[in-house]
C-alpha cells in the first residue's frame, strides 16, 4: 500500500478546492503563496492559513497517536502554540509567502511548522 504524506494530501486539497471553485481544470488557478497574498481579502487570507494550521495540526495529532499506539497530543499542541500564542506568526506566514511566491503555501508553512515542532 502506497502511503502519503499528509502534506501532500493537503496540498492536493488545495489544488482541487481551486479547481472546485472554478468549474474545470482549464479555468483553475493554482494556488501558489503568490496568488494567496495578492488576491485573499485579510479576513479570507486568515481563514486560509487557520486552515492550513489545523490542517497540519490533525494530521500531526493522526501520525503521533499512530506512532505511540495511543493518544499523543503533543505536536499538535507545538504546532497550535506556535501559530495561535504567537502575535507575529501569521506576519511571519505572510512574509515566507512573499518571499516564495511560486511555492504552495501548505508547503511553506509544513516547512515552518517542521523547523519549530519536528516531523
Amino acid at each position: 500500500m502506497l502511503k502519503q504524506k499528509p502534506i501532500n494530501i493537503l496540498a492536493g486539497g488545495l489544488i482541487a478546492g481551486s479547481v472546485l471553485a472554478n468549474g474545470n481544470m482549464a479555468t483553475a488557478q493554482v494556488m501558489t503563496a503568490g496568488v494567496i497574498v495578492e488576491k485573499m481579502e485579510a479576513d479570507e487570507l486568515a481563514g486560509f492559513i487557520s486552515g492550513v494550521i489545523e490542517g497540519l495540526a490533525y494530521a500531526r495529532f493522526r501520525k503521533d497517536t499512530i506512532a505511540a499506539g495511543s493518544k499523543d497530543e503533543r505536536g499538535m499542541n507545538c504546532i497550535y502554540n506556535w501559530y495561535y500564542a504567537s502575535n507575529d506568526q501569521p506576519a511571519g506566514i505572510l512574509a515566507t509567502f512573499r518571499k516564495y511566491p511560486d511555492r504552495m503555501p501548505g508547503t511553506i508553512v509544513a516547512l515552518m511548522v517542521k523547523q519549530e515542532c519536528g516531523e
